[in-house]
């Protein structure tokens, strides 16, 4: 009996000092947003225009980037910082990227995405 316990106590002590896995966050909006032709990706699967980009909850799509966000901070004004781990066409490896996902706030149908420099890659709204 003794023994049972130990190892049980032993068990729970381990569950509580191994890392715990992380689980990847995801941005505060609902839905698929892009510009116009991302929507029309996000409808059909076919790559007709290099401005493109699609915006999801957990993950950003443009003609040569794709990222999936782990980590989504919120600041007081609502401003998300998304920062993930990127594929680019045409290479073999990977990066982390950050961006700025931040809603209009005269109009709740509009994002902007600002890369970690602060400069805007694009507008996007709710794909129909």
């Amino acid at each position: 009996m003794v023994r049972c316990l130990s190892f049980r106590f032993a068990w729970l002590l381990a569950a509580a000092v191994l890392p715990q896995v992380a689980h990847a966050q995801t941005l505060a909006i609902d839905g698929v947003w892009g510009n116009e032709p991302g929507c029309k990706y996000a409808r059909d699967g076919n790559y007709e225009d290099d401005t493109m980009l699609v915006l999801k909850p957990d993950s950003v799509e443009g003609y040569v980037v794709a990222c999936e966000w782990l980590q989504v901070l919120t600041a007081k004004d609502g401003k998300q910082v998304a920062s993930g781990i990127c594929n680019f066409e045409g290479d073999e490896g990977v990066g982390a990227r950050t961006y700025v996902i931040a809603k209009d706030p005269t109009d709740a149908g509009l994002i902007r995405i600002f890369n970690d420099q602060g400069d805007l890659w694009e507008e996007v709204r709710k794909c129909p």
